[in-house]
């Protein structure tokens, strides 16, 4: 990889980790479409793998006092697993375009509920169901494209959590893809040690980058928080759009 290629990596991976850091996703969204413009889609992911896992653990040891329980864990471990092997058969076989258009219409579909008011009350037999489809659908997305942050986002967001319990839950559903996609990418294929090198790499300026953002994140009210992560869901939808239509 060439120099230029690793500075605009690093630049990548600061401006992602500010934004995780923040508004709890949005990593993987920022960075891998810039890395994916220097080199292979598959690698651009594959490079987030190793990042993905420290800091999920970091942001769960942070948040661990806004703990929420999780009844149905062992059947998000499951569905979540299934979904990221799914997903990372996917990326070696499939174009991103198809899974690009359902993260778009999935977004937008959310995004179009909130202006029109649709009511948040649903029948008990789809709220019965509907975690396990969101962790599903979002594993298979995480393994083929690297980022469920728009799958799931929605999905938490709509639960109206405050900034430390939503930090806290997205982290356990993202760290659980992403221990599930270290074991997945090796299997297939799709992490080798040149990757693996790289991958660690990536991890120097999210370390930098993260921790500031975080701090940061304290001073922010949960009326910003909300607002925020309106506009960050905004912003991804057009980046999706631009992306699949570019």
């Amino acid at each position: 990889m060439s120099l230029e290629s690793l500075v605009i990596m690093f630049i990548a991976l600061a401006a992602g980790s500010f934004v995780k850091g923040i508004a709890g996703i949005g990593l993987p969204l920022v960075a891998i479409p810039v890395m994916a413009g220097f080199m292979e889609v598959d690698r651009a992911v594959a490079i987030m793998v190793v990042p993905g896992i420290l800091i999920n653990v970091y942001l769960l040891w942070t948040y661990r006092s806004h703990a929420v329980n999780f009844a149905s864990l062992p059947l998000m471990i499951g569905v979540g697993v299934i979904g990221i092997i799914i997903g990372a058969w996917i990326l070696s076989r499939t174009p991103e375009a198809y899974l690009l258009s359902f993260m778009a219409l999935w977004l937008g579909g959310y995004l179009a509920s909130m202006l029109i008011k649709v009511p948040k009350s649903l029948p008990e037999s789809v709220t019965k169901h509907a975690l396990a489809v969101v962790v599903g659908v979002a594993g298979i997305v995480q393994g083929a494209i690297g980022t469920a942050g728009p799958v799931l986002a929605p999905y938490i967001h709509s639960l109206n959590l405050k900034h430390p319990q939503f930090q806290f839950v997205i982290s356990v559903l993202f760290q659980i893809f992403a221990i599930a996609q270290l074991f997945a990418f090796i299997w297939f294929g799709l992490l080798d040690l040149e990757r693996a090198y790289y991958s660690i790499f990536a991890c120097i300026p999210i370390a930098i980058f993260l921790p500031s953002a975080l701090w940061l994140a304290k001073f922010i009210s949960h009326r910003f928080f909300n607002a925020a992560v309106i506009v960050l869901l905004i912003v991804i939808e057009a980046r999706l759009l631009w992306r699949l239509f570019s």
